[in-house]
Parts: structure tokens; C-alpha cells; sequence
């Protein structure tokens, strides 16, 4: 075993030094996807020189379907997307929308400066169109590159209406260094003039009333799902997205339940939209064993008839399984607000001053 060894290391080194490949594209300045400051340039580091001709790329909302594709990937013509900033190359002179760009000499910065700021608190996408060449040798990225990102918020302390108290659901669905999703209730009290809230998030499980799925043969270790379709799931079965709530119940009692108490600030963007940022919180799950350090979360929610929903991004400094440090994880947030009748009982409420 230790001479195969030996014998194969030269070999797959030689094999990845030999690979030579397309410019690849990277946000500079982001951390954990997250970017400081919305009224700099963005700035996209090519990891080779391109032919800028062959550039087409855009920032779009990270609006996805419950398949993870974007609305032009969904294969309806009726749906399109709404580019903030959008760039396409060509060799006679390029189209440019809602702002400027700049390269740099080396042909590897490429520096988007949008005409008017990215939004805060909403998660986004970079997209790199295939067809991008390197520069000189014609090696060209073949597949359409995504990379999520979004702007950090801190409140200013105007204050919001939009933002009010109640319940909401969140979905966080944690990309790194593991893919899962957290189903959370969160009770928020608001303060509308400061902005400033304190709430209680609590894990929300999937109910395992099999009544509720009746002649459908359940097994007794199953939950009944009713939305999009009534079925039965493994009681670990993800969320497909923020309006299968009632499929879902609060448990705040440990071992498998928990909730953390968190605090944060809201501020209105504008008449519809309002950004919200909250202070690192640390979660702590007994069973299974699973501590999440510093868990922050910043969205930008959207007003739609009497209910708010958002999209944003989740981050923590450490993920522990036991004792096992995993690693600074990240992912995107979904939420909505929901009505005083759709309230499932026992929710805890926020925790007094």
C-alpha cells in the first residue's frame, strides 16, 4: 500500500499541473459572501486575462424556484431576469446597462460601478455567461457561472413602519462547510422609531400527526406533509419554501428542540422595502449535538399586499458536531411575515427587556 502510494502522488500532481483552464471568475473583498461597503465598485478577479469581448455578464437578484433555478433557467419564456447592472461584449464596442465598467491592464479586474447601489441586505448573483474566452488562446468557459453574494447592512437608526411586530419563518439553508436546512419560528417585538428589535427564534419540526394524511399508509416513523401536495416524508425532509409553514410546528424543548434569543435592527429602504441585520447569536442543539457560533443573519424584505417576504443570507464564525469544529459556515435566507391566523400555537415570545 505505501509503494502504491508513493507511485500515485507524482502522478496526480503531475496531472493537476498540467490542467490548464479557462479564466475563472471570483468576487474580490467578500467574506463568507459578504461585502462591506455597497458604494464601492464590485470588483471581479479573472483568474487569467480574457478576451472582453467575449464578457457577458450581470448582477442579478438571487431569485430562485424551489429547484434552485433562476427565473430564466425555468424554462418558460414568460419569466426573465431583472438585472441591476448587465454587460455585453463585443468586439465593435459593448452594450452597457445601468452603469460602468472599467478593466484593468493585465485584463483580470474587471471593476462593475452601477449607476445606482446594489441593494443592502438582499441576497444577489454574479453571472458569467458562457462564452468567456482567455485572452490569446481561445480557452473559453463553456456552462454559466453563479456566485451569490450580498452587501452587509448596519442600521442608522431611522427607524422602519414595514417591519412590525409578530411571527415569521425563516428558512436558512446552509450551503457550507455542510448542506442542510434550519426551519426556525421567529416572535419579534419592533421598536418602529429606533428600528431596534429583540426576538425569539424557536425550531420549528415537521408535525407527525399522521391524521392529518389519512389512506396514505404513513409509517409510524413519518411526518404528513400537505403542502404542495399531501404525502409522506421523512420528518427530516427540507422545507421547499417559506409558505409550507403550516406544515411545520415549534418545539422548544430540548433534547431535539431549541430556540436562541436574538437581537437586531430594521430600517425602511423605501416605501416597500425594509433591511433587517441581527447581532451574532449562538444556537445550541443538544440532540443532535450541534453548536453554531455567531449566527448573523441580514435580509431585505419585500412588501406584497399585507405580507412581507425576504431573501438574504445567514453566516456563522464556527459550526460544532460535539466537539468537532466543521469550519465558518454560510447560506441564504428565506422568510415571510405571517397573518394573526396563521400563527400556530405556542410560539415562544421574545424575551422581556
Amino acid at each position: 500500500m505505501m509503494k502504491r502510494f508513493y507511485v500515485l502522488v507524482p502522478f496526480l500532481a503531475l496531472s493537476c499541473e498540467s490542467f490548464d483552464g479557462p479564466p475563472e471568475p471570483a468576487i474580490e473583498g467578500a467574506v463568507a459572501g459578504v461585502l462591506p461597503d455597497p458604494a464601492a465598485p464590485l470588483a471581479v478577479r479573472f483568474s487569467k486575462s480574457i478576451d472582453v469581448g467575449t464578457l457577458k455578464t450581470k448582477v442579478v437578484p438571487l431569485d430562485l424556484d424551489d429547484e434552485g433555478n433562476l427565473p430564466d433557467e425555468r424554462g418558460d419564456q414568460s419569466t426573465e431576469l431583472k438585472p441591476f447592472y448587465e454587460y455585453v461584449g463585443d468586439p465593435a464596442g459593448p452594450d452597457e446597462f445601468f452603469g460602468k465598467s472599467e478593466l484593468s491592464a493585465d485584463q483580470t479586474l474587471f471593476l462593475i460601478k452601477p449607476s445606482a447601489r446594489f441593494p443592502v441586505g438582499q441576497k444577489l448573483a454574479l453571472l458569467v455567461e458562457p462564452g468567456l474566452r482567455r485572452d490569446g488562446d481561445g480557452r473559453t468557459i463553456n456552462t454559466r457561472v453563479r456566485i451569490p453574494f450580498a452587501y452587509d447592512f448596519k442600521c442608522s437608526g431611522k427607524g422602519t413602519k414595514l417591519f412590525t411586530s409578530g411571527v415569521y419563518f425563516f428558512l436558512l439553508n446552509v450551503e457550507s462547510p455542510i448542506g442542510t436546512q434550519i426551519q426556525l419560528y421567529g416572535n419579534i417585538t419592533v421598536d418602529p422609531t429606533t428600528g431596534l428589535f429583540r426576538g425569539q427564534f424557536t425550531n420549528a419540526d415537521r408535525i407527525r400527526d399522521l391524521s392529518r394524511c389519512p389512506g396514505l399508509g404513513c409509517k409510524a416513523e413519518d411526518a404528513c406533509q400537505t403542502l404542495p401536495e399531501k404525502k409522506c416524508v421523512q420528518p427530516s425532509e427540507r422545507a421547499l419554501n417559506v409558505d409550507t409553514f403550516p406544515d411545520f410546528e415549534p418545539n422548544p424543548t430540548p433534547p431535539t428542540g431549541y430556540g436562541v434569543a436574538v437581537r437586531g435592527c430594521a430600517e425602511d429602504i423605501d416605501d416597500t422595502t425594509v433591511a433587517i441585520a441581527t447581532a451574532p447569536a449562538n444556537l445550541v442543539v443538544q440532540q443532535p449535538a450541534v453548536t453554531v457560533r455567531a449566527l448573523t443573519v441580514v435580509a431585505s424584505y419585500k412588501k406584497e399586499g399585507d405580507l412581507l417576504r425576504a431573501t438574504g443570507n445567514g453566516n456563522a464564525d464556527e459550526i460544532l458536531l460535539g466537539s468537532n469544529p466543521l469550519g465558518k459556515a454560510t447560506g441564504t435566507v428565506t422568510s415571510r411575515s405571517l397573518r394573526g391566523d396563521e400563527v400556530p400555537k405556542n410560539v415562544p415570545t421574545a424575551p422581556a427587556e
